[in-house]
């Protein structure tokens, strides 16, 4: 931990139930070497957790992730204000996410007895076949959810946050913004993740409820921000996509994936299809799969990627069929997002196949389903 105290100079934006701010660390512990008083960092406020702050609030942040320079987590996070927040229990309800960590976050889950929905979930057993889109990374979803609405505009589209990235809902920009162009119909936040509309103990209970109480036409499934990776086969968050799709399997639904894949990716195992993609999906998904994919004459790529890619396309039929879709189609349904597009820094101008093979899954799936 690099806990400081510090002050709020400014509140630079708010969505959700989160705000960003500017703060000025006023005292460091003894025999700090760095962020000391007088610097100013950029600080998150998760509202759910430590309550609203304004300009001029003392508070006490964490530096850990500017000190390791992460890219998503690149905030201080305000662990305490020097004001009491309101309470903030719910009558209702005896669920606690982020179990154990001193922020634990008390919810009344929807399958719960003393939940309105608790009669739905206890006699729900199929997903009656509805597609549930497995995704690695979070900059998915909004390119899932544009190809989903090119093929079928009024579709209930309900996105299923796990536990494997970032815990709380509230840290997203993107998705409070889907939300609010109703792009998204619903969320729901799975295991020890927080925050959606409705909350889940667990991935099946969570797919379950988007079918049988958010009534969705088609499930979004991933991680929130924060992709976490270690440089071995196995030891990355995106390894949670073989659950989702055996459960997604398992509870009568239509498991899609999302293959991860890139065109400018500076590390040559991300470029093409990622090894995380082929790893999970060859070697520890076990049924095979409909996977979805863009045509690539649309989509210029560097001749290498483009010789990758199709490397990597048949690697992936030795297991699950592979289903094409028209580059072109799949570009036009990223220029209808309202968020901006981004995935681990670069715009879809700059790696277009990151975003057009999420797009492809959707627009298959909206034309599978009808």
């Amino acid at each position: 931990m690099l806990q400081r105290n510090a002050r709020v100079t400014a509140i630079r934006r708010v969505w959700g139930r989160a705000q960003e701010v500017t703060v000025k660390i006023t005292a460091a512990p003894p025999g700090a070497a760095s962020f000391l008083p007088g610097e100013v960092v950029r600080g998150l406020v998760l509202v759910d957790l430590v309550g609203s702050v304004d300009e001029g609030d003392e508070v006490r942040i964490d530096c850990s992730a500017l000190d390791k320079n992460l890219g998503t987590g690149g905030y201080a996070t305000v662990l305490a204000t020097a004001t009491l927040p309101a309470d903030n229990v719910v009558k209702n309800g005896h669920i606690v996410k982020a179990r154990y960590m001193p922020h634990q976050h008390i919810v009344q889950s929807v399958e719960e007895p003393d939940s309105e929905y608790h009669e739905v979930l206890a006699n729900a057993g199929s997903l009656d076949s509805v597609p549930v889109i497995a995704a690695d990374l979070h900059s998915s979803v909004p390119a899932v959810v544009a190809g989903i609405r090119t093929v079928q505009p009024d579709a209930r589209i309900v996105y299923v946050w796990d536990d494997t990235a970032a815990l709380p809902l509230a840290f997203s920009m993107a998705v409070s913004k889907m939300k609010e162009n109703s792009e998204l119909t619903a969320t729901i936040t799975s295991g020890q993740s927080f925050g959606g509309d409705l909350e889940a103990a667990s991935m099946p209970s969570a797919l379950l409820a988007a079918r049988h109480v958010a009534h969705a036409d088609y499930i979004v499934v991933a991680q929130g921000p924060g992709n976490l990776g270690t440089a071995t086969k196995w030891g990355f968050s995106g390894t949670a996509v073989a659950q989702v799709l055996h459960v997604a399997h398992a509870l009568g639904g239509t498991p899609l994936p999302v293959v991860r894949a890139s065109q400018a990716d500076p590390r040559a195992e991300h470029r093409g299809i990622s090894h995380h993609s082929l790893s999970v999906l060859n070697d520890l998904v076990l049924i095979p799969l409909r996977v979805a994919v863009p045509t690539l004459s649309a989509l210029a790529l560097p001749r290498g990627v483009e010789a990758s890619f199709e490397h990597d396309v048949s690697a992936l039929q030795l297991r699950h069929e592979v289903d094409t879709v028209d580059g072109q189609a799949c570009l036009d349904a990223l220029e209808k997002t309202t968020v901006p597009l981004r995935t681990m820094g670069r715009s879809a101008s700059e790696d277009g196949l990151a975003f057009a093979v999420a797009s492809a899954v959707g627009i298959f799936a909206a034309k599978l389903k009808s």
